[in-house]
Formats: C-alpha cells, sequence, structure tokens
C-alpha cells in the first residue's frame, strides 16, 4: 500500500473508467445519418482540437517521464507553463470530440468530469508539496493549473 490517501485512488479508480464509458455512449447521441456534423466549420476546429489534445498529451508525458526517472519536478516542455498539462489535454481533445461529433453527451462528459479531475489535480498537488516543498511552491507561483498564467 502506498502513502496515497484511499478516497483520491478510489476516485480515480473510479473517474477513469467512467470516463471512458460515458466516452464510449456518447457517440450514440447522435440523432443524424452521418457520425460527423455537417458543419464543416465545426469538423475542422474538432479535428484541430483532438490533434492538439493528442500533441500536449504525448509531449506532456515525454517529459513527465523524464522527470519522474530522475525523481524531480517537470519543469521542461509544457510544464514550463502548465502544471497539469496532460488534464489539460484531456479537456482540449474532449472539447474536440464534441465539436466534431456535435453531441450533447459530449459536453456534458467534459463539464461533469471537470471538476472532478479538478480535485484529483488538487491532491495530487498536496503530495508533490509533501514530497518536494518549498520547490513545488515557487513552481505553482510560475505556472497556471491548467492554462499558462498570465505575465504581470
Amino acid at each position: 500500500m502506498s502513502g496515497q490517501p484511499a478516497m483520491p485512488r478510489r476516485l480515480s479508480a473510479v473517474l477513469r473508467p467512467a470516463f471512458g464509458l460515458f466516452l464510449f455512449l456518447a457517440q450514440f447521441t447522435a440523432t443524424r445519418e452521418t457520425l460527423f456534423t455537417a458543419n464543416v466549420y465545426l469538423r475542422g476546429l474538432g479535428i484541430v482540437l483532438i490533434l492538439t489534445g493528442f500533441w500536449l498529451w504525448g509531449n506532456a508525458s515525454r517529459h513527465l517521464q523524464r522527470a519522474g526517472k530522475q525523481g524531480i519536478i517537470a519543469q521542461t516542455g509544457p510544464y514550463r507553463a502548465i502544471r497539469h498539462p496532460i488534464y489539460t489535454s484531456i479537456y482540449i481533445f474532449s472539447a474536440g470530440l464534441g465539436c466534431l461529433f456535435f453531441a450533447w453527451l459530449w459536453f456534458g462528459v467534459l463539464l461533469v468530469f471537470a471538476p472532478l479531475w479538478y480535485l484529483e489535480c488538487r491532491e495530487e498537488e498536496r503530495q508533490l508539496l509533501a514530497i518536494h516543498g518549498q520547490e513545488y511552491v515557487a513552481y505553482q507561483q510560475r505556472t497556471g493549473m491548467f492554462f499558462p498564467r498570465g505575465r504581470a
């Protein structure tokens, strides 16, 4: 048993499969003959968002893996500006699916799961504070949680 509290582990164990199930079911909410939206602009926006989400996820995963092997806080790549780029990539990807399929459930899934992912991120940050202390506090002050922080 790791030092991770039981509730966040349970929450995480429920969130990920539930998200996948909702995404699968969302494809059946379309009432049209075609799977994709007929609006070429929405379709284009959806494809751009999906590709952006995949790119961000892959890029962030590589940088996180390198930092994890070294036992340090990931602060390179997208982590220079965002503390949780993998979650951000999920938001972007989900919004892209909503645009591409233009099915209400895609947006509903995003609206339901975003607050739950936020809670999961807060728990991860508590754990990182316990491990890295003041170094993580300084990192939090320089970066945004899901989107880059504006420069004052």
